[in-house]
């Protein structure tokens, strides 16, 4: 070569170093339960987008995604979650599931059965958008088939594969049988690279599942849901005589919406109308669920206001401007969830609440204690005990406020470190 051309060469180098070196990185989001401008599955895009914000974001959704948030890099077919749960049967099942299992090949006409959900398709998305070892995939709300998932992607891609976050909600972790649960998840973290680091919401998952398995997990990843941070301008009861309790989600078992009836009625036994006081129930539901049979049935006698207590519905399918309208107008939010599922799982509801400032009344026991230590809440069990609160609540309420804005700075102090992910707020 001579030595025009080696300095020509040299020169075409640092231009594709420069190059190489100023690519934005990327961070690809997995969000199977993506649908639509609904609930706190699309809040968690907007803030892990807002987390990165040198990143070029792409996302990977799941069948029903309507495209609000622009095109997906990848939409996964459903069909193939349910041939890798057939091979979690054949393996780990019982005889009548593996049988089960075998019948289910010969209806699929599968010879074969894939190892993971989605693995094959993650490896496809990273080739075709040029995802290397200095990017990110992040699994905001990640579950078993997750994390095999990604297992079979580094399977796949070796040292090229991205850094990867996989980050848990719920201790089912998408298997409600629990000894295939534990097969599973024992398989999966088995000599785990340290590309792929686990994370749960709350403190309270990630310690039952270093103590119950043995893994290496970190709690604390939380992100912020409809209501953001902020210093909104709030009322004590001293300004006013109405004390507004919301209870807002979709009515469920688990989040004690059967009581609710209960505990009004035992808030208007306690009330005393000559005092001037009055409560106001502000519910999240569906009309048929404050009919006959419904869930909140018990509540018709309190729509026009009787003994000082009058409960509002507000409906179940709300724009998310509205929703935060109507968040942000109540005095305190009510949770009589039940600890069984709760005791450890996180509510995006605990988050709203604290991000909005509003106190809360909550079941003893729940999750998410790094929320509920700043004196803006009160711990219940029985149906009086919830009343009592909310009476106390009331009564008490610019001290309650107080705590409230304690809570919010405690919660908006979140370590971040680009190399290991998420810190825990304290």
């Amino acid at each position: 070569m001579s030595k025009r051309s080696e300095v020509a060469y040299m020169k075409d180098a640092k231009a594709e170093g420069a190059v190489q070196t100023a690519r934005r990185a990327k961070l690809l989001i997995v969000e199977r339960k993506l649908i639509s401008n609904r609930g706190h599955h699309h809040t968690q895009i907007a803030a892990l987008t807002s987390l990165f914000p040198d990143h070029d974001v792409s996302l990977v959704v799941g069948e029903g995604y309507d495209g609000f948030l622009g095109v997906a890099a990848k939409q996964l077919d459903g069909r193939n979650f349910k041939l890798a749960r057939l091979r979690t049967r054949l393996r780990y099942g019982t005889l009548p599931q593996r049988i089960s299992a075998i019948i289910g090949m010969i209806k699929a006409r599968r010879a074969s059965l894939p190892v993971s959900g989605y693995g094959q398709s993650l490896a496809e998305v990273c080739q075709r958008i040029d995802l290397g070892p200095n990017d990110l995939i992040v699994i905001p709300t990640a579950e078993l088939d997750s994390l095999e998932s990604v297992r079979e992607l580094w399977d796949l891609l070796g040292p090229s594969t991205p850094r990867i976050w996989l980050r848990f909600l719920s201790p089912q972790l998408g298997e409600q049988d629990e000894l295939i649960r534990e097969c599973r998840l024992r398989e999966a973290t088995a000599q785990l690279p340290d590309r792929i680091v686990l994370f749960s919401e709350t403190e309270e998952l990630a310690a039952y599942l270093r103590d119950k398995f043995g893994i290496s997990i970190r709690g604390g990843f939380f992100l912020p849901c409809s209501m953001q941070i902020e210093c909104p301008s709030q009322k004590s009861l001293a300004d006013r005589t109405v004390f507004r309790i919301g209870i807002f989600g979709p009515p469920r078992l688990e989040k004690g919406s059967h009581r609710i009836a209960s505990i009004v009625e035992e808030v208007k036994r306690r009330n005393e109308p000559d005092n001037g006081r009055r409560f106001e129930f502000v519910i999240q539901g569906a009309e048929e669920e404050f009919r006959n049979g419904g869930v909140y049935s018990g509540l018709a006698e309190f729509f026009e206001g009787k003994d000082g207590v009058l409960v509002s519905p507000s409906g179940d399918r709300l724009p998310p401007h509205v929703f935060r309208d109507i968040f942000a107008s109540v005095d305190a939010i009510l949770l009589p969830y039940d600890t069984s599922i709760y005791g450890l799982q996180g509510s995006g509801v605990v988050q709203d609440a604290v991000a909005a400032r509003k106190p809360i009344i909550h079941t003893e026991g729940m999750s998410m204690n790094s929320f509920l230590r700043h004196g803006n809440a009160i711990a219940a069990t029985t149906d009086l005990e919830f009343a009592n609160a909310i009476h106390k609540m009331a009564e008490e309420h610019s001290s309650f406020l107080e705590g409230a804005s304690r809570a919010a700075v405690a919660c908006a102090i979140l370590l971040w470190d680009s190399d290991s992910g998420p810190g825990v707020a304290v």
